[in-house]
């Protein structure tokens, strides 16, 4: 696989100052943070308020730039201020609040409008609007206003835009933290099959670990450095670390801890409810063999 995203050594540098401009502090809201992600991966980023993946994100699309260190995204270099846009064609941004990001007055004008911006010919920006659409179950509604949407189907509006001016990469900064349940699985079912099913990259940063249990890869961060990284299964096995970093994991993974701590001889970790099921029965099954 080609390594789309890679980040050598990246520290990025917040400077305070007073009313006056003087500087009164510099805190690294990131330090030396080394992630390589490979084309077609689905890869999450989690980490408490505060930990820098939000300010991680921003360097994957060249919304910041390091103070120290080199990000690529599919080989370019994101400091080139004259490569910035074509570093954002490839790595597109959706943001937490749908309300925030939808600038047209109907659908599918507004899914469109990113590709207006790149100078796309107008029948083409049709047909990429009615496929980008079709692909996150919103065809039906090109013609409605936004307004009336709920907010997981403006989410997926949004998602819709980004996809419609096709990026290799598609990085989601807590798409669902301001969406109901049924939003929640309307936005992350779509992502899924994003990925899937059209291949594209999907880097997604969430404070819901039940929506990266399927992740190829999970980073973890904690105040401003990656401190573990591997699949969901490496991971979410450290249960008492990530406890101890302010972070939960899946609901079956620690319901399948306690058991094991109480005397059950299951197999850690357990990441889905089904996972759990089978291995309490398996458990049981074998205290009377």
């Amino acid at each position: 696989m080609n390594k789309l995203v890679k980040t050598q050594d990246v520290t990025y540098e917040y400077v305070r100052r007073d009313d006056d401009g003087n500087v009164e502090n510099i805190v690294n809201a990131i330090e030396g943070i080394n992630i390589s992600i490979e084309e077609g991966q689905m890869v999450a980023i989690i980490g408490h308020n505060g930990s820098g993946k939000s300010t991680l994100a921003k360097h994957l699309n060249a919304l910041l730039t390091p103070t120290e260190g080199t990000v690529w995204v599919d080989g370019i270099d994101t400091s080139n201020e004259e490569k910035v846009w074509d570093v954002r064609q490839k790595a597109g941004m959706v943001f937490q609040n749908p309300d925030n990001q939808i600038v047209g007055q109907v659908v599918e004008e507004d899914v469109g409008f990113g590709c207006e911006n790149l100078g796309i010919k107008t029948e083409e920006i049709w047909e990429r609007v009615a496929d980008a659409l079709k692909s996150v179950d919103m065809y039906e509604y090109r013609n409605a206003s936004p307004n009336r949407l709920s907010g997981g189907q403006k989410q997926r509006v949004s998602i819709a835009g980004i996809i419609a001016m096709k990026p290799k990469c598609i990085i989601l900064d807590e798409p669902t933290a301001m969406l109901d349940p049924r939003g929640r699985k309307e936005v992350i079912n779509a992502i899924i099959r994003l990925n899937k099913e059209e291949k594209v990259t999907i880097i997604l940063i969430t404070h819901n670990m039940e929506e990266i249990i399927g992740a190829d890869k999970i980073f973890v961060m904690d105040k401003g450095k990656l401190v573990m990284e591997g699949s969901p299964r490496e991971v979410f096995g450290k249960v008492e670390e990530l406890t101890e970093m302010g972070l939960t994991v899946p609901e079956a993974t620690l319901i399948g801890k306690k058991l094991y701590d109480s005397g059950l001889p299951i197999s850690l970790p357990v990441l889905t409810k089904e996972e759990l099921v089978s291995e309490i029965g398996r458990a049981r099954l074998s205290k009377f063999r």
